[in-house]
């Protein structure tokens, strides 16, 4: 009976003890699984991490891009617009001494031809009064001595006179001719400045498209690498993502069988 008593408190104390054993071991896989999936979370944590800096990353260098793009662009608008007025500055310089030459050779030629008018009108009032005079000469009776020495001196003087203001006369049509002569060159001479004042202002025209268009592919150009940076920088986190929920899985997996 003593036996039998002690068999089965022996019994009753290994299935006791198998049973804490059974207990423990599920408390580890318990507290195993727990920290896997704590492990798991924690990767998936961190790869979503990852891509929230890749894309802020991203956006960053393609804003700076666009920015320092956006910049020169504005630099290079304003250096043409710079040089376009210089140019017209300096077009307007050109045409103004141009046009200060043409205006002083007309003036010189209108006073020229203002000469040769008020001499042509003197010659034409004196031969009106010569011829007066003359006639008045011619029907004053031959006996009227005085009378008609008078008119007679008075022909004279006026056919003198006339003699005088004719040469005047040929000297201020010479210098008209000598005025106008001048003043075709001098509008020649405008004329083809005009065309370098067009020219100055066409240039820099040209110029500033051409500086503008360089400018442009340059920054089109910068901001396409941002992009490709950008894109790589990305993928790159992408990849880094998908490896670390690919662990996550793992675990999580790990952590389901212990349970």
């Amino acid at each position: 009976q003593r036996a039998t008593s002690e068999a089965a408190t022996k019994k009753k104390a290994d299935a006791e003890a198998k049973e804490a054993a059974a207990a423990e071991a599920a408390r580890q896989r318990a507290s195993e699984a727990s920290s896997l999936a704590a492990e798991a979370s924690a990767k998936r944590g961190e790869a979503e991490k990852v891509g929230a800096a890749a894309a802020s990353e991203s956006a960053g260098i393609v804003s700076t891009a666009e920015s320092a793009a956006q910049a020169e662009l504005r630099a290079a608008k304003e250096r043409a617009a710079a040089a376009e007025a210089e140019a017209s500055r300096e077009a307007a310089g050109v045409e103004r001494e141009a046009k200060e030459r043409v205006d002083a050779a007309s003036g010189a030629l209108s006073a020229a031809k203002a000469t040769s008018r008020a001499l042509e009108n003197g010659i034409s009032e004196r031969e009106t009064a010569r011829a007066a005079t003359q006639k008045e000469y011619d029907g004053t009776f031959i006996l009227r001595f005085q009378k008609r020495g008078q008119l007679k001196d008075e022909v004279s003087r006026l056919k003198k006179e006339i003699k005088e203001e004719a040469k005047k006369l040929e000297k201020a049509d010479k210098a008209v001719e000598q005025a106008s002569t001048a003043f075709d060159k001098q509008k020649a001479y405008a004329d083809k400045q005009q065309q370098v004042a067009s020219k100055l202002r066409a240039d820099a025209a040209a110029a500033g498209e051409k500086s503008l268009a360089a400018a442009t592919k340059k920054a089109d150009s910068a901001v396409a690498d941002a992009k490709k940076q950008a894109a790589a920088a990305v993928k790159a986190a992408e990849g880094k993502a998908k490896a670390l929920l690919k662990e996550a899985d793992a675990l999580q997996a790990k952590a389901d069988k212990l349970r």
